[in-house]
């Protein structure tokens, strides 16, 4: 199934929905960081609750930055989702693994670290950014961005992020659900919607069963009209680095500090956090970056 994210309403406005496949996506970005399994699925988790936030949070422009540090090995995990779909992200230890669960799940908890804060930065571009911080519930993510809506944003909501890594090493299935109570819902239908929340199956073994985004709403949704406000297949990981903008941040080292990398080293190399690309420019790119 390619990636793909739906806004839907249900029970006439009163649920809001998103729901997203990132197979693609969180593969992507295991396969440019070269992440363990339990560092991708951090990480993949990570993506897609910041796509999820983005996509409910974001109208048409604007930024929203996903910082997440735990006192676990992995470090920390830093996530930034673009109103448009674009989404990039890393983790500041892409090496760790940690065994997995005796169910032989990945011990995402135990990686990012049950003490800590989640932080979440949105940037309209219209005034000063908002930003807003909790602490870490348990380190898995899904309860974590649940905490975050219901503190940062007062939206009681139900976040589910799904990940499951075959035994080749890629991501075979990733993707995230996010069910929100608008004001008005009532008790009626609060009740009805944690009764049918309660009964989904897990999200993970849903996508890996092939079904449709809107097989999946119908299931977490079941006895409720759905009404599908927007599809999109435009979640991917996509970073906004490139050799003019490493150009630019070279020069505005200033002219002494570029003629010390030519005399100590003849050439740049820099590496890019977000995408892990690596940009290599020549003693002459230098020589002509300083003579401008």
């Amino acid at each position: 199934m390619p990636d793909q994210l739906i806004k839907a309403m249900a029970a006439d406005g009163r649920i809001r929905v998103v729901a997203a496949i990132t197979t693609d996506l969180v593969e992507e970005a295991r396969r440019r960081h070269q992440t363990s399994p339990t560092a991708t699925a951090a990480l993949g988790k990570a993506l897609t609750g910041g796509l999820l936030l983005s996509s409910s949070l974001l109208k048409d422009r604007g930024t929203l930055t996903v910082r997440i540090i735990g006192k676990g090995p992995l470090g920390g995990i830093l996530v930034d989702a673009k109103a448009d779909g674009a989404i990039r992200g890393y983790v500041a230890h892409p090496d760790v693994h940690v065994p997995p669960t005796e169910h032989g799940t990945f011990e995402v908890g135990g990686a990012v670290g049950r003490d800590g804060t989640l932080s979440v930065t949105l940037d309209t571009g219209s005034g000063t950014p908002f930003s807003g911080t909790v602490e870490l519930l348990s380190g898995e993510l899904s309860d974590d961005f649940t905490h975050y809506m219901a503190t940062s944003q007062q939206t009681p909501s139900a976040i589910s992020l799904g990940f499951f890594m075959g035994r080749d090493g890629h991501v075979e299935a990733a993707g995230g659900l996010m069910v929100q109570l608008m004001p008005d819902a009532g008790d009626e239908i609060a009740w009805r919607l944690e009764q049918a929340i309660r009964e989904l199956p897990g999200l993970t073994e849903l996508i890996r069963s092939n079904q449709s985004l809107d097989q999946i709403l119908e299931t977490a949704l079941q006895g409720f009209a759905i009404e599908v406000l927007e599809r999109s297949d435009a979640p991917r990981f996509e970073c906004q680095c490139s050799e003019d903008r490493v150009m630019r941040a070279i020069a505005s080292l200033g002219p002494t500090e570029i003629q010390s990398i030519i005399d100590e080293d003849g050439k740049a190399e820099v590496r890019c956090h977000f995408c892990n690309e690596e940009y290599h420019l020549s003693r002459k790119q230098l020589e002509d970056l300083l003579a401008s």
